[in-house]
């Protein structure tokens, strides 16, 4: 693990293991859906089980983390110090030591609770070793999602892509106030 203590108040952080992936998947697509009723199309693929196995490889991988309340799984993210083929294509092929953040996800039971904030928050106390930079995307048409990252301390790069497929590119140097 890359963090200095896996308890984030009274929820737990750790790594998902592939007897999770059931609870991932699910989180991720109720998610999507919650998404698709707010007119919101991004991760629509998730809905139809468009990236299962991937999701599976993540979690075999050992990039995906699960958050729990007791047993129960309540969110989701990636984390990985490596960029993989999407990071390359938001970002270009970076040789620079930074971490990459994918599909961050609340259950929908458990949303309005801040677990989001709190989550982005106990990264940026608990990231362990020299690589204090943290990078992440998200859809450039969901102003509330973006509004979210910055509030949260990540500074707005710019864009990558264009139309529907345009996305918002963000960082964060764990550690400091900006």
């Amino acid at each position: 693990m890359s963090f200095r203590d896996g308890k984030m108040g009274d929820f737990t952080v750790r790594k998902a293991e592939e007897a999770d992936t059931p609870a991932v998947t699910a989180i991720l697509k109720s998610a999507a859906d919650w998404l698709a009723e707010k007119g919101i199309a991004q991760w629509s693929y998730l809905r139809s089980g468009g990236e299962d196995e991937e999701i599976r490889q993540d979690i075999l991988c050992g990039t995906t983390y699960i958050v729990e309340y007791g047993e129960t799984a309540v969110a989701t993210f990636n984390f990985s110090p490596k960029q993989n083929s999407w990071d390359v294509e938001m970002w270009g092929d970076r040789q620079d030591a930074a971490y990459y953040i994918h599909r961050l996800a609340v259950a929908w039971e458990w949303h309005h609770r801040q677990i989001g904030r709190k989550l982005l928050e106990w990264l940026d106390e608990n990231l362990e070793g020299e690589t204090r930079l943290i990078r992440l995307d998200c859809v450039a048409d969901n102003p509330a999602l973006n509004a979210f990252y910055q509030q949260a301390g990540y500074e707005f790069i710019g864009y990558a892509g264009e139309g529907e497929d345009k996305f918002s590119l963000y960082e964060k140097m764990c550690g400091q106030t900006r």
